[in-house]
């Protein structure tokens, strides 16, 4: 009864437009994803390698002038002479004489610092020393340092001084506010005078200098809108804040430590010379203006490209499908035994190759089916059924349909692939009807099959040749070894995969082919009913091959089988050595 056509039909133009379209349409979203993604990843990491090079110059920059008060602070560490003559006693009249030739001019040096605001105190545990008042000097026009020295019991009862105290060594440097420093928005570098025989404090000398001085390129850098710069101490208390900063974000900088707002990054800046860092808040709202640049530019992009592959996709389904439909409805009439049909063939493609090969294969059937009905009934009979296994209408057709299914699936380098092995399959098995070919050739033939059904079963199928070269110049029955790979493709698997072996070799005077697997075996009743039964069904394309050999070469030669069942199949195949 013939089967109903399907209401849910869907012409294969459709199904591979479809395939095409969710091929192209997967890539392309995802590399547009991952372009997206990847360009604002790389926009942030820009942007904030950027912030974090501009923060830490504006480090290194507040380095800078904190070495040059700590350079100004060694003049007097590391002058000898001035420790040994601070550590002395002095007769009243030669005290303005040491102070004024000696000392002063050693600290008003120290002072003279470029850009820098200095105010240095000088403290000295020796009382033999006058004091000195930065107002007793006679001061020039546009000298703004200011310097003196008094003794040290005016500071020892000063917690900073008695806390500092407890640590302080020859080695000891430390910035920090005392006093009304932090009123007046200054700090003080606080450094030991010491005496070099002893290494033990003689005095303390005190820089002290204002914050704008040394924070000069916090106060007049601006890393961006609602952006927030600003130094913290040691202990996360806020030291010094830009003027330009954002107003509202200094409630989070202030109090007794420093807390992130949310929706900030921050980047940390740590200051080599002085136990503080500079810190910055920069929104990421910031971030966000590039990333939707990005983000529709690639979503442009996206659909462009999306537009052009879908007109490609729609223009190559219908091409092929086109083709695929002619061949399948020239198998469809050959297979109802019209073998006066032939397949128009255009072009020079591995589908022009397959159509002329269809044609060749049905001239050839209609050339035999009239010399087994006018002569030579037996052996054409043979023939006949050479040809027919070398077309193998089920073959074809389960090949044509995993063509097809390929397609359907968007397996484009594939289906090229098995259309080209099947092109060059038929064009070496078919050899102008010719029934003896060269061993080369047959191997060509039974190495093309391999292919095609090596595409089919994904890999699965694993055949090693072991071929003795001198064999290929003799000739042989056409199409002898295909058989029994194809037995063993559709009754000899034991596992996933299957290994065969095919080896050529000369045992004296003779050629021998052998077909070796590893598969499921067979029994020997299996065997002996292969090699006997003569009417069609176990073993006919074995039989055949075996006939073909007897009658060409006689009944001394032929096909031989062993097996074990569960340890595989050796078909050995023996014939003469022939060339016409």
């Amino acid at each position: 009864m013939p089967m109903k056509k399907s209401n849910s039909y869907i012409p294969l133009s459709y199904k591979l437009f479809i395939s095409y379209l969710l091929m192209v349409m997967t890539p392309v979203i995802v590399i547009g994803s991952f372009a997206y993604v990847s360009s604002v990843n790389s926009s942030e990491q820009h942007t904030r390698s950027n912030l974090e090079i501009a923060v830490k110059q504006i480090g290194n920059n507040v380095d800078y002038r904190l070495a040059d008060v700590i350079r100004g602070s060694e003049d007097i560490y590391a002058d000898q002479p001035l420790s040994g003559i601070l550590s002395g006693y002095y007769l009243d009249y030669e005290k303005y004489t040491i102070t004024s030739q000696y000392i002063l001019p050693k600290i008003e040096s120290a002072a003279n610092l470029p850009n820098i605001d200095v105010k240095l105190s000088v403290y000295l545990s020796n009382t033999n020393i006058s004091e000195f008042y930065y107002l007793d000097r006679v001061v020039n026009p546009g000298d703004s340092r200011q310097y003196s020295i008094f003794h040290l019991d005016r500071i020892s009862n000063s917690k900073w001084y008695k806390d500092m105290n407890e640590y302080m060594n020859y080695e000891t440097i430390e910035w920090k506010q005392i006093d009304s420093d932090a009123t007046n928005a200054r700090i003080s570098l606080l450094r030991p005078i010491i005496n070099y025989h002893t290494l033990s404090p003689i005095g303390l000398m005190n820089f002290n200098v204002k914050l704008q001085d040394i924070f000069y390129d916090v106060d007049f850098t601006k890393l961006g809108k609602d952006s927030l710069l600003f130094v913290v101490d040691g202990n996360n208390h806020l030291l010094y804040t830009s003027s330009r900063s954002d107003s509202k974000l200094l409630p989070f900088a202030q109090g007794s430590s420093v807390n992130q707002p949310e929706g900030y990054m921050q980047i940390k800046q740590p200051i080599s010379n002085m136990n503080a860092s500079i810190i910055a808040w920069i929104p990421n709202s910031s971030f966000q203006e590039n990333s939707q640049k990005v983000r529709n530019i690639t979503i442009l992009i996206c659909l462009a490209s999306l537009l052009v592959l879908t007109l490609i996709s729609w223009t190559i389904s219908r091409y092929f499908s086109k083709r695929i439909l002619k061949l399948i409805r020239s198998l469809k009439t050959f297979k109802e035994g019209n073998f006066q049909k032939r397949m128009p063939v255009q072009g020079k493609d591995e589908f022009s190759q397959i159509g002329e090969a269809f044609n060749d294969m049905a001239s050839n059937m209609e050339k035999l089916i009239d010399e087994v009905y006018l002569s030579k009934l037996e052996k054409k009979d043979v023939e006949l059924q050479v040809l027919h296994s070398q077309m193998n209408p089920h073959f074809l057709y389960n090949t044509f349909s995993s063509i097809s299914r390929m397609a359907q699936l968007g397996e484009i380098e594939k289906m090229h692939e098995m259309v080209r092995e099947l092109a060059k399959f038929y064009r070496l098995s078919l050899n102008k009807g010719e029934m003896i070919i060269s061993i080369e050739k047959e191997l060509q033939i039974i190495q093309s099959y391999v292919d095609i059904q090596r595409i089919k079963f994904a890999d699965r199928v694993i055949v090693n040749y072991e071929v003795c070269e001198e064999t290929l110049k003799y000739e042989t029955v056409k199409f002898i070894l295909q058989p029994f790979v194809e037995n063993i493709l559709e009754h000899a698997w034991y596992d996933d995969e299957i290994h065969v072996v095919i080896r050529l070799f000369f045992e004296g005077d003779e050629i021998c082919m052998e077909v070796q697997d590893n598969g499921i075996g067979m029994k020997e009743e299996l065997i002996e009913q292969i090699l006997t039964l003569s009417e069609k069904g176990v073993g006919y394309g074995i039989r055949n091959v075996d006939q073909r050999i007897k009658l060409q070469f006689g009944k001394a030669y032929g096909v031989s089988i062993t097996s074990s069942v569960g340890e595989g199949t050796t078909v050995r195949i023996r014939f003469p050595k022939f060339n016409r």
